[in-house]
């Protein structure tokens, strides 16, 4: 419909009186002037008609639409509103679906203690700070795994009265949420005051006392409720607390828990349960090969048990089983890779990063393992300071293998030399290995004699320190009596290792060999061999040993075992550039001294091979080079003559 008909129909009904244009123009000209004025007066009335009308027509359809959009916006706003609601309810139903906390309901009191200032609202927050001050006992379990973990969720509930948002939210937790409510009251005895307490669901306990010990009775109350509502918990608390007074008891109270978990009938919580025993196990009485039978017990029960791999794996290391150390270390670190959401976050931090470490540097690898065990050693986040102690030892350790004296003596005065532990003894082994020196090895054996008995002592925390003296300790010892010329001293103290201790093969098979007794080192390097398949250090000094003797073909097969055990392992391609050079294969050689370089470039002796199978192939000038490298850097004294020999 066009405007002008528009315009037409809406016209006020008197003024449509048969208004043609064509007639008023054919009209007009002959019409008088009156008759022209009146008629222009009436189209003008006509026209202001048209104008009031369209007027009222506009804020007619101003207010419809006004009249929409409110409409609009209130229908809006009942919708947002509604949202807001149901969202509201929502989370009201998820955070009581959710809910896992201790709601502690004020005790029943006496009105003299009232009137004293001991409400119930006061008892149950003095069991709050009890408690709370339980859960601060660290493990390496995360709080999220615990069957009834509160984590910091714990509160006092005064009762409301009255229809309110707490009371509709207090309906639901009940209905939905797994809350755990404690409640109990303080009542008169004969002779004194008792304390009861009860969780939900579960059974109260009542301790009596004198008025006096009424903290005291708070305390074992707080503790009744902490052991029944969450047991792997409490009884870590009990073997983590190392307070001398009453350690036997809290030690088996806490082993009847772990007990009374294994005979349940929860997988994870059974493996927890293992692992606590075996913790108690090498912690209170240095009994490291029934603490790792508890954690393969625990593996048995649960294979992903995580944590079981890496705890293992310690406790293998400790009696020297190195090969299954090694394969449980990496197995851990296999399933770290995929998360450790069960594990304490601080300590899966220090295990994964030590594990790392540990691995490379099983097979050789020490410039890779080296940053990261330093930067673990540097972390202020360890679990514990034991654990830096291990970064620091082992990158020491590394150090030194990596024949880089000088960077293992700027990093000692970083930390300090290695105290009284099985780090520090491995530490001063291999500077003696180095060097050659072996005074400070010989000084450390009488801090052992006077460490491991200690650690035997049932019970004895220091058995954290000097427990870790593993069998290995002992053959360190006997390698430095040995290479000190006390060949019987060397055997008898050897010899208090178990047949099944690699490294004390090992140590066996050098001590035969410093006597000339051949046969019975290469019985010892193959038992050795046979218990680490997957390592390369017994085949390297087994190959060192056959070089010595001559037997460098019987050397290169060694060195090229060690060499596919750990191909960044700067050793075996040392030894064996040294084997082929027994061979007048010295162009060869090179090959391999270069090698070498790649994983150990600050290694004196390296240096001074490298010089003289270069001289051997008439290269003086590269030679030299190699000489006056070597010259820049550690020697010992044998190495130092032969370098001589070449100016």
């Amino acid at each position: 419909m066009s405007e002008e008909t528009s315009g037409a129909e809406s016209a006020p009904e008197g003024s449509r009186a048969g208004v043609d244009p064509v007639a008023v123009a054919l009209a007009l000209p002959h019409a008088s002037r009156a008759q022209a004025d009146a008629f222009l007066r009436k189209q003008e009335a006509f026209i202001d008609d048209q104008r009031h009308h369209l007027h009222e027509q506009f804020k007619q359809l101003h207010l419809n639409i006004i009249e929409k959009w409110l409409g609009v916006v209130l229908r809006v706003a009942t919708v947002m509103v509604g949202f807001a609601v149901a969202t509201g309810f929502g989370y009201l139903v998820w955070d009581a679906a959710h809910s896992k906390g201790l709601i502690i309901e004020p005790f029943s009191v006496p009105a003299d203690l009232v009137q004293r200032g001991l409400s119930g609202e006061v008892i149950a927050g003095q069991m709050i700070d009890k408690l709370t001050a339980m859960t601060k006992s660290e493990s390496s379990r995360a709080v999220q795994s615990y069957a009834n973990n509160w984590g910091n969720n714990i509160k006092v509930e005064i009762p409301e009265t009255g229809i309110s948002i707490g009371e509709l939210r207090n309906f639901l937790r009940e209905w939905l949420g797994h809350d755990i409510h404690m409640s109990g009251e303080i009542y008169r005895t004969g002779d004194g005051i008792a304390v009861t307490s009860r969780a939900s669901g579960e059974e109260g306990a009542t301790f009596e006392g004198k008025e006096s010990d009424l903290e005291a009775l708070v305390q074992k109350a707080a503790e009744h409720v902490y052991e029944v509502t969450q047991p792997y918990r409490y009884a870590n608390y009990l073997d983590r607390n190392y307070d001398p007074k009453g350690v036997a008891q809290r030690v088996a109270k806490a082993t009847q828990i772990y007990r009374r978990l294994i005979a349940g009938d929860d997988p994870k919580e059974q493996a927890w349960a293992w692992n606590g025993l075996a913790t108690i196990q090498f912690n209170f009485y240095a009994d490291n090969r029934k603490s790792a039978w508890y954690y393969q017990k625990a593996l048995a029960t649960d294979p992903d048990f995580t944590l079981g791999y890496y705890a293992l794996a310690a406790r293998q290391l400790a009696v020297g089983d190195e090969e299954n150390q090694f394969r449980n270390i990496s197995e851990f670190a296999r399933r770290a890779e995929q998360g450790t959401p069960e594990l304490n976050p601080r300590y899966a931090r220090s295990a994964v990063t030590q594990t790392k470490g540990v691995v490379l540097s099983a097979v050789g690898d020490f410039a890779a393992a080296i940053p990261i065990l330093v930067a673990g050693g540097e972390r202020t986040d360890n679990f514990s300071v034991l654990g830096r102690g291990n970064f620091t030892s082992i990158a020491l350790s590394d150090m030194v293998r990596l024949h880089d004296l000088k960077a293992a003596r700027a990093y000692i005065k970083t930390i300090g030399r290695p105290g009284p532990s099985a780090g520090g003894m491995a530490v001063s082994f291999w500077f003696a290995m180095e060097t050659g020196d072996w005074s400070d090895m010989l000084a450390r054996e009488a801090l052992a004699k006077a460490l491991f008995p200690v650690a035997l002592a049932p019970l004895s925390r220091t058995s954290v320190i000097s427990g870790d003296f593993s069998p290995a300790t002992w053959t360190y010892v006997a390698l430095a009596r040995a290479r000190s010329g006390d060949i019987a001293g060397a055997e008898k103290l050897v010899a208090r290792a178990p047949d099944d201790t690699s490294m004390a093969a090992r140590i066996r098979a050098l001590i035969a060999e410093q006597k000339g007794d051949h046969v019975n080192a290469d019985a010892w390097f193959a038992k050795s061999e046979a218990q680490t398949p997957s390592l390369p250090l017994t085949d390297l000094w087994w190959g060192q040993a056959l070089l010595a003797r001559g037997q460098a073909d019987a050397a290169i097969e060694k060195f090229k075992l060690a060499n596919q055990k750990g191909p960044h392992f700067a050793d075996p391609l040392e030894g064996w550039g040294e084997a082929l050079m027994a061979k007048n294969q010295s162009r060869s050689a090179l090959e391999k001294f270069a090698e070498a370089e790649k994983y150990a470039p600050n290694w004196g002796r390296l240096h001074l091979k490298w010089g003289e199978a270069l001289m051997f192939v008439g290269k003086r000038d590269e030679a030299k080079a190699q000489f006056a490298r070597a010259a820049q850097l550690e020697l010992t004294p044998s190495e130092k003559s032969e370098l001589l020999r070449h100016k």
